[in-house]
């Protein structure tokens, strides 16, 4: 690789760095904060049993089942809804900055009149999405896992590494849908609108289907039904979800670099 090559790489990355600072910072401190609720918590009682009185099926939709255990209390209160979906919607964000929004500003024409290839362009801003999404997933690991062992919430090392890596691998396939729709499009506000909508809806889809019988299995289609259906805090990862959401992130952001060769670039 030669200097242009790292520079299609690392001005991206640059001209998002504040973006995913702040997107670490957040995410690091939701998990600590909820993490300091634990001491308290695990020596009451009250809480666990007024939530094993709600109904079975608003203990499944919203992740609350064994509330009271370590694994339960990560689950209902981060690893659920609220650590996926911000990590994929930071990703989601880091796709969009990077590609359509630069282009409907008129900025990716600069780039394009350097002597590189729309792939390269293309390939180059995926990386750097990847690298920043996994400046946030690795800020939120050390949060997590030193945030365990202050507070003395003791779960097993290989299940929540299984968490957090389904975590980012779903991150990471949301961030290839949004690259496979700036490559066929290049516009801003469809790129988040079909990303963040595919977003939440497989997340309540994952939540809800499944409390009707006769639309539970349609939950199957649903990249989270992919990652955390296994329950990975209590059960740990399966390969297969790992491929699951892994393959088809590819597949998109190959797409998407494919697309973008193959249509005109907008005029500032």
């Amino acid at each position: 690789m030669n200097a242009h090559d790292f520079e299609l790489v690392f001005a991206p990355i640059r001209a998002i760095r504040r973006a995913t600072i702040l997107w670490a910072a957040s995410l690091g401190a939701i998990v600590f904060v909820t993490v300091a609720v634990w001491p308290a918590f695990k020596n009451s009682s009250a809480v666990s049993q007024a939530i094993d009185q709600l109904p079975s099926g608003v203990i499944q939709a919203f992740g609350l089942a064994g509330f009271g255990t370590p694994a339960g209390f990560l689950r209902g209160n981060l690893y659920d809804f609220f650590v996926p979906l911000l990590m994929a919607g930071a990703a989601i964000g880091f796709a969009n900055s990077l590609t359509s929004s630069e282009e409907d500003a008129g900025r990716l024409e600069i780039t394009l009149a350097q002597p590189v290839t729309r792939q390269g362009i293309f390939f180059g801003r995926a990386i750097a999405v990847l690298v920043c999404a996994a400046v946030v997933f690795v800020v939120t690991a050390v949060v997590q896992f030193g945030s365990d062992a202050l507070f003395d919430l003791q779960i097993g090392t290989d299940k929540l590494l299984a968490t957090l890596a389904l975590s980012g691998l779903l991150a990471l396939f949301y961030a290839g849908l949004a690259l496979a729709i700036a490559g066929l499009s290049g516009k801003p506000s469809l790129v988040l609108g079909v990303g963040l909508f595919a977003l939440v809806g497989g997340c309540v889809a994952d939540a809800l289907l499944p409390l009707s019988s006769s639309l539970a299995a349609f939950a199957d289609v649903s990249p989270w039904n992919w990652a955390f259906a296994g329950d990975p805090l209590t059960n740990g990862g399966q390969l297969w979800r790992y491929l699951a959401l892994g393959v088809p992130g590819l597949v998109l952001l190959i797409a998407g670099m494919v697309a973008m060769t193959r249509r005109d670039v907008a005029a500032a």
